[in-house]
């Protein structure tokens, strides 16, 4: 299931999630240090990802890293989208 959208193009879902940090399974690789944005598919709510690491895994690269100005509604809307799959 599709969580978010890259502006750069390509898509993500989110596997876990915890407080900040986030783990996401996408269609594009970014290197560590980069920061990449997209947009929630349910709604566009923008977001912002500081990532700490990517490997590639099976047909998609695993990316790690810290959601930046993270608030508590996001992070809450966040945790029922990976409730939710």
């Amino acid at each position: 299931m599709t969580h978010l959208r890259w502006a750069k193009g390509g898509d993500a879902e989110i596997v876990a999630l915890d407080g900040d940090r986030v783990t996401l399974a996408s269609t594009m690789s970014s290197p560590p240090g980069s920061c990449v944005d997209g947009a929630l598919v349910n709604d566009g709510t923008t977001i912002r990802i500081k990532v700490r690491g990517c490997k590639k895994d099976g047909e998609r690269f695993r990316i790690e890293g810290r959601i930046l100005d993270l608030s508590k509604s996001l992070r809450q809307q966040l945790l029922a989208l990976v409730a939710a799959t």
